[in-house]
């Protein structure tokens, strides 16, 4: 017959393992996840900062090509295709200094239609030796449309109908594999021809080349339908979705899981301005290495725990078993999910530096799911509340005033605001300088409004929900916050350094509003009529108030 006291020692060893084990587990578990939301964030900004590099390069090229056309197209407008001879001449000047001065432009070109002259057929300049020189127009009568590597540059945009990129082909005029980004010309609804540069498919490799990410990561290329353009490893060609083992992650942290050289890989994508997908890789081993050297410290100062309590227990089983007690329900509830813990033994033995442990793990715990909180809440942008917060925020509301009278409930505003010429300020400067046009926005709401919460709601739509002094003087801080628009736009220098917005103010009514809902419609008509007015303003020359 076993005694009370092996009973009560064999007890405190089993639950001494538990607590080792709950502690373990539950580090490992949140070890792994934050290691693979980090990888994916690594991932991902590094496809994302690079994909933005690849994109300027790219968008030169374009704002180039489109420079030279938009030129030659206003010519036409003007002169017409009377001395065609003429018209080339002067365009040929500009797109040389244009060409000259885009870097990695290898060709650039205005072809003229066979069929519109074949006396001015236009011509075609090629870098050599770091400057442009002449050469012989392909003859596009010669070759079939579908001869891509010949004439691909002057179907393709042709069918198309609009400025366009090219897949990567292989030029057989020059024998190189380029990209090419083309422009069609029309004269009175009519084609007249194209105006394109090409750009050596190299270059753009070797930036792709240089993207690495812990000891054998790297970068890849495809094109939109998924195809190899670009691969250390896997041919040209190869379709991703044959060697694609599923998703892994959710949301921003979804990660494409492959197989390349005989490892499984993770990576993260963005697609290129001209449409081709960027894709960051890093091997699955390698991810995985860091949270797997923890497991093992983990379970190993879990072992050398167990091996200083096991002899301690069978003499201090009478101490430690109240302290042991507890030490086990607190881990019970924090396998529960309950945080909110209080473990107050404080002694020098092996449960006391147990319990500081757990202590210690628990605190770490409580505030590492606070942050995950606070960041699921805030805009990352602005550092306002987001639309996850405001839908809280309102349902709080409704359920604060559910049951109270209509006529008791205390009243409240709603401000609905929406900026004006973000998406243009986004394709003509970038969206860096779009970003600074939400965040100076964002600051004139809630200085404006520095009593009431401000919340982002979308892309370039905010709300303020005004309480208090603010809803006392909710009349006069809209004229304030009118002005205040008009002050920057008077002193900006820079159209992302204005703040232009359209805003709606509806106020809560107790005896026709059902809830949140209706106040927030209201809003966001009022809004909308305002933003009619704005538009109404500048047609007319002047803003509306």
């Amino acid at each position: 017959m076993h005694s009370i006291r092996t009973k009560i020692t064999a007890l405190a060893i089993l639950v001494v393992v538990f607590c080792v084990l709950a502690i373990g587990g539950i580090g490992s578990f949140f070890l792994r996840s934050e290691v693979d939301r980090y990888t994916a964030e690594q991932l991902r900004l590094l496809c994302e900062t690079r994909r933005s590099g690849i994109d300027d390069y790219l968008d030169s090229i374009e704002q180039s090509v489109e420079t030279v056309s938009r030129f030659a197209q206003e010519d036409l407008e003007h002169r017409g295709t009377a001395d065609l001879g003429e018209h080339l001449l002067r365009i040929e000047g500009m797109f040389h200094s244009v060409a000259s001065n885009t870097n990695g432009a290898l060709t650039y070109y205005y072809r003229i239609a066979p069929e519109v002259s074949r006396e001015n057929t236009g011509y075609w300049y090629y870098r050599s030796g770091g400057d442009f020189q002449s050469s012989p127009v392909t003859d596009i009568e010669a070759f079939t449309p579908d001869n891509v590597s010949r004439v691909g540059w002057y179907y393709i945009p042709r069918e198309r109908g609009i400025p366009s990129w090219l897949d990567p082909y292989f030029n057989e005029n020059l024998g190189y594999k380029m990209i090419s980004y083309v422009a069609p010309m029309y004269y009175e609804g009519e084609f007249l021809g194209v105006i394109g540069m090409d750009v050596e498919f190299s270059t753009l490799v070797e930036q792709i080349r240089d993207i690495t990410l812990f000891q054998t990561g790297y970068a890849f290329l495809t094109d939109q339908a998924g195809r190899v353009i670009y691969h250390p490893s896997l041919a040209e060609g190869t379709d991703l979705s044959t060697v694609t083992a599923g998703l892994t992650g959710e949301g921003q942290e979804q990660l494409l899981r492959y197989r390349g050289q005989d490892r499984e890989m993770r990576a993260a994508w963005s697609t290129l301005s001209n449409g081709m997908r960027l894709y960051v890789a890093a091997r699955e081993s390698e991810i995985s290495a860091g949270w797997t050297r923890m497991l093992v410290l983990i379970l190993a100062a879990g072992g050398v725990i167990l091996a200083v309590l096991a002899p301690a227990a069978a003499i201090l089983c009478r101490r430690i078993t109240e302290p042991l007690s507890r030490l086990t329900e607190a881990a019970r509830r924090l396998d529960a999910g309950d945080y909110d813990l209080t473990l107050d033994y404080h002694g020098s033995d092996e449960v006391g530096i147990l319990t500081g442990a757990f202590r210690q793990l628990t605190d770490h715990l409580k505030s590492y799911i606070s942050d995950l909180n606070s960041r699921a809440y805030v805009d990352a942008l602005t550092g306002v509340r987001n639309k996850g917060a405001f839908e809280l925020f309102t349902r709080s509301m409704e359920e604060e005033r559910a049951d109270m009278p209509p006529e008791d409930r205390p009243g409240y505003g709603i401000v609905m605001f929406d900026l004006n010429d973000l998406k243009r300020i986004n394709d003509e400067f970038g969206h860096d300088k779009g970003d600074l046009y939400l965040k100076s926005a964002c600051d004139l709401i809630c200085r404006v409004y520095r009593h009431s919460p401000v919340f982002r709601v979308g892309g370039d739509e905010f709300v303020a929900v005004l309480h208090g002094e603010d809803y006392g003087l909710r009349d006069k801080l809209l004229k304030i916050f009118d002005r205040r628009c008009r002050e920057t736009a008077a002193l900006a220098g820079r159209p992302w350094e204005r703040v232009e917005a359209a805003r709606g103010m509806a106020v809560f009514d107790p005896l026709s509003d059902g809830g949140v809902e209706d106040v927030l419609r209201r809003a966001d008509e009022n809004m909308y009529d305002h933003k009619r007015a704005m538009k109404a303003g500048r047609a007319e020359g002047s803003w509306a108030t």
